[in-house]
């Protein structure tokens, strides 16, 4: 068991409590020795005259343990406070009514230079810019009065203040009226905002270079679409009187050709058309490029669905089994989704050309819970070593005569799938096949 700890008002309690048996003995002693001898209301009162001093000495004993444990309390409330005061990270600042510094903490020493017997008896006005000074006394003035006429006794607002050192920092500053001390008082809170304000300035300048970032690729989709307006009526035209005229001369005059020129009119007849078909690509991914998603459901499985049969209608000679899961319907432009699968299902088709049994996938699998679609064929494949051109304008990776193509058709793909916030790559082996992944 512990023992009583031996402060004054306990060594007080303790000799008050000794004094009343000795004074109640006190008091029997003098009624026995007395009242033999003398009137018994005699003794009765010397006895009573006792007890009552005893009981007077009692209250005051007991007044100034209580006056005693009431400081004790009251120091023990101050220390916790300023305990409290110290411990925060914001600058803290009590003052009185009249804006004389009474407390301050650790972090006001830091933010405005000066140590606590500086700050401690000046003006909370000394702290703040000057030409700020007078408004911040006001606004004190205002929170004291809507306090006193039972508002709300808190007030917040960004400020300037002023440190030793000359330098001012923006800040917001935190008043609250409160008692501390049984006294009326006002304790401030400063926050320095100055890396927020830089912050702030930071993203109005990026604000503002995306807005001219964004004039000016205004202004480059603006020129596209006049190249690809040229392109489409400009080019076309010719390309289409080159090979109009081609194959006139092969119809009307092969009679007066010989195979050598033949040969010459159909070469013109065929580079004619794979411009025609590059111009067609270009516009295609410039379209994409500039173009607005449009987002609703989409059924990835029918869109598939209908390449594949307008593959096996342009091609009916060949066989080639195509498996196409169901039910694979998410969000996005259903349009662009559209081109995108023609354009991977395409290649599939094509790359199996050679394959006597070819056959063609589109499905759904999951990567760390994340939908991941994928084209896959068993066709000619590619080395991974070059992947990374995979996705570039105009990259190919086989011989255009063995395999025929603009080299625009995965390009175009990339950014279907980068306007829908996915991502695309793909895996293959020479000879093997390649796997086309997606995600939405």
């Amino acid at each position: 068991m512990l023992a009583a700890t031996a402060t004054p008002a306990n060594v007080l309690r303790r000799s008050a409590l000794a004094f009343l048996p000795l004074a109640a003995l006190a008091c029997i002693v003098i009624y026995l020795v007395y009242a033999p001898e003398s009137s018994a209301s005699y003794g009765l009162a010397a006895a009573l005259a006792m007890l009552g001093l005893a009981a007077a000495s009692w209250a005051v004993l007991r007044r100034r343990s209580d006056r005693q444990a009431s400081e004790r309390a009251l120091a023990e409330s101050e220390a916790r406070f300023r305990a409290l005061v110290e411990s925060m990270p914001d600058a803290i600042v009590v003052s009185d009514l009249d804006g004389t510094i009474r407390v301050v903490n650790a972090a006001a020493e830091a933010m405005f230079g000066y140590t606590r017997g500086h700050l401690v008896g000046a003006s909370v006005g000394d702290l703040t810019a000057p030409e700020r000074r007078d408004i911040a006394m006001e606004n004190r003035r205002k929170l004291i009065e809507r306090t006193q006429a039972g508002g709300n006794p808190i007030d917040e607002r960004e400020s300037t203040t002023l440190s030793r050192d000359g330098r001012m920092s923006p800040v917001t500053i935190r008043q609250t009226v409160t008692v501390v001390d049984s006294r009326p008082m006002i304790i401030t809170t400063v926050r320095d905002i100055s890396e927020q304000r830089l912050a702030q300035q930071k993203i109005q300048e990026l604000n503002e270079r995306l807005q001219h970032d964004n004039a000016t690729l205004a202004a480059v989709n603006g020129e596209l679409e006049a190249f690809s307006y040229s392109v489409s009526h400009d080019l076309r035209t010719p390309l289409r009187a080159i090979d109009g005229f081609s194959q006139a001369l092969l119809e009307d005059c092969a009679d007066r050709l010989d195979d050598t020129g033949r040969a010459h009119l159909g070469r013109v007849r065929s580079a004619t058309q794979r411009m025609g078909l590059l111009i067609d690509d270009l516009l295609t991914l410039a379209r994409v490029t500039r173009a607005e998603l449009n987002v609703g459901d989409v059924d990835l499985s029918a869109l598939a669905g209908e390449v594949a049969r307008e593959l096996r209608e342009r091609d009916p000679a060949r066989d080639v089994e195509v498996s196409i899961a169901p039910d694979l319907a998410t969000r996005g432009d259903a349009r662009l989704m559209r081109v995108a699968l023609e354009n991977l299902l395409a290649n599939a088709w094509k790359f199996t050309g050679e394959r006597a049994s070819a056959h063609i996938e589109f499905g759904r699998g999951g990567v760390n819970g994340e939908a991941v679609y994928f084209v896959r064929d068993n066709g000619a494949g590619f080395d991974m070593a070059y992947a990374g051109k995979l996705f570039g304008a105009f990259q190919r990776l086989h011989d255009a005569n063995k395999f025929p193509g603009t080299g625009i058709g995965l390009a175009t793909v990339q950014r279907i799938i980068r306007k829908h916030g996915g991502r695309i790559w793909a895996e293959a082996e020479t000879g093997k096949g390649a796997t086309f992944f997606f995600t939405l």
